[in-house]
């Protein structure tokens, strides 16, 4: 690859400034510029990870990595080889940087448990700002309220490529997406030792615990599925000092203030039936307050909910006060896996890779982590825009009529900008500027932590919030 002339950082500076930012602070806004991706990137990458750890050759080759994820659409060897080469970053040829992306996924340097911890470190205080700034603003509120605020939505779960690699992804939810932060991968379906998958899990948790500013890490909400609905993990969560609301399976016992104890699942026995506050229960009701008797119960509140049409009921259990709005605050969980479709069959095609070395997998998930943010940071300015223009065109009056779906009566329709992920609008970002010349308008403090799912803000921007 050719050499800037003068100092690595002090080329890092000048195309940091070229792009709206400086090297020593990461920019919020970085205007779309004639500065190529590669050049960003690098130039970014040298910016936010630590000198002495992460040399310049380190930071190139990780840079090349992401580049070839952003300008094209398949996280093969193959595929980011083509996707370089017209960008003449270097004079090698097609096949000889397939072959540098081979070698590449092979360095011990970009395994994700090194790099992505030193990059959240200087980019989430960044990331959070809006998110800080509604701390700051609801520290006024009470001692009471404020310790049951919550800032962000941390989600986990795991996925798989293919038969291959267990995949666990820790990351914030933010606006029908989870914005990742780490990953940890092993051989999928070969037993783990004893205890291993609970060291792990405690291990991503730690970390995204240790990264976060400090004024949040009280105000976590912590998402996950049935897996993670135990009493190990309510005793971890309780040792960070983060909020939870946890799935569990039906035969999970509970406990009321009167001593009854019953099967979770009793609570909702049919479709239809809901269990949240004393306002929904049965005359002999009586609210749970603990639960897992097998291994002496946990203090908790219990909602559950089987809606009519669906399979099962959700059960849910939580610190925070049994309302309606835990079943909100549980649905948020499902942006993870809008994050692994994304990663998949709806972005960078990963089931497609040829990797079944978890550390090799690692290794290109660092790159897929990063791709992911500079495309929700591609995201952000056009997302703005989009809600803008929706409010200007919205109908009058505002709530009625409403249009609706034939296939979906009780909907509104969505408006054309609803239709696409935030990281299909990154990745359209990227298709609009050729990666060769010019880099997209990224926006680096992502806005509206609190806010709804993308295709919701939409719909209230155009049809109203009622």
């Amino acid at each position: 690859m050719p050499q800037s002339s003068g100092s690595d950082r002090s080329s890092a500076r000048r195309v940091l400034r070229s792009v709206g930012g400086s090297g020593s602070v990461l920019p919020s806004m970085t205007d779309a510029s004639t500065t190529a991706v590669y050049d960003s990137v690098l130039a970014w990458l040298l910016a936010v990870l630590p000198h002495a750890a992460f040399h310049r050759p380190t930071c190139k080759r990780l840079a090349l990595l992401v580049t070839g994820l952003l300008a094209g659409d398949d996280a093969t060897a193959g595929g980011l080889a083509a996707a370089l080469h017209p960008l003449a970053i270097t004079p090698a040829q097609e096949l000889s940087i397939q072959r540098r992306i081979d070698r590449l996924e092979a360095d011990p340097q970009l395994d994700p448990t090194w790099v992505l911890p030193a990059l959240m470190r200087r980019l989430l205080p960044i990331l959070l700002q809006s998110a800080l700034a509604g701390h700051a603003a609801n520290e006024p509120s009470g001692v009471s309220h404020h310790s049951r605020y919550v800032a962000l939505r941390v989600v986990l779960d795991g996925s798989s490529k293919r038969d291959d690699v267990h995949v666990l992804t820790i990351g914030m939810a933010y606006q029908g997406l989870v914005v990742p932060l780490a990953v940890r991968c092993w051989e999928q379906n070969v037993p783990l030792p004893q205890g291993e998958y609970w060291a792990q899990v405690t291990s991503l948790l730690s970390e995204v615990q240790s990264l976060l500013p400090g004024e949040l890490r009280p105000h976590v909400l912590f998402l996950a599925d049935r897996l993670y609905g135990t009493p190990a993990m309510l005793d971890l969560l309780r040792s960070l000092g983060w909020h939870w609301v946890l799935r569990v399976q039906g035969q999970t016992r509970v406990r009321s203030a009167d001593g009854r104890e019953r099967a979770v699942r009793d609570l909702v026995p049919t479709p239809g039936r809901v269990w949240v506050t004393e306002s929904t229960l049965p005359p002999d009701g009586a609210t749970p307050i603990a639960a897992f008797k097998g291994v002496g119960w946990r203090p908790c509140h219990v909602v559950a909910a089987w809606l009519v049409g669906q399979d099962e009921p959700w059960l849910l259990l939580t610190d925070l006060p049994a309302s309606a709005a835990r079943f909100g605050d549980y649905a948020q969980r499902w942006a993870i896996e809008r994050l692994f479709l994304s990663w998949k069959s709806h972005g960078f095609d990963l089931e497609a890779v040829g990797i079944s070395d978890p550390r090799e997998l690692g290794r290109l998930l660092t790159g897929l982590v990063i791709a992911t943010l500079w495309r929700l940071a591609a995201a952000a300015p056009v997302a703005a825009r989009h809600l803008d223009n929706l409010a200007r065109r919205a109908p009058l009056p505002r709530q009625l009529p409403l249009p609706w779906s034939s296939e979906h009566p009780t909907k509104p329709i969505p408006p054309w900008p609803a239709k696409f992920s935030l990281f299909t609008w990154g990745t359209k970002q990227f298709r609009e500027v050729s990666p060769r010349w010019g880099t997209p308008t990224l926006l680096w403090a992502f806005p509206d932590w609190d806010a709804p799912t993308w295709s919701q803000q939409c719909c209230e921007a155009y049809y109203g919030a009622a």
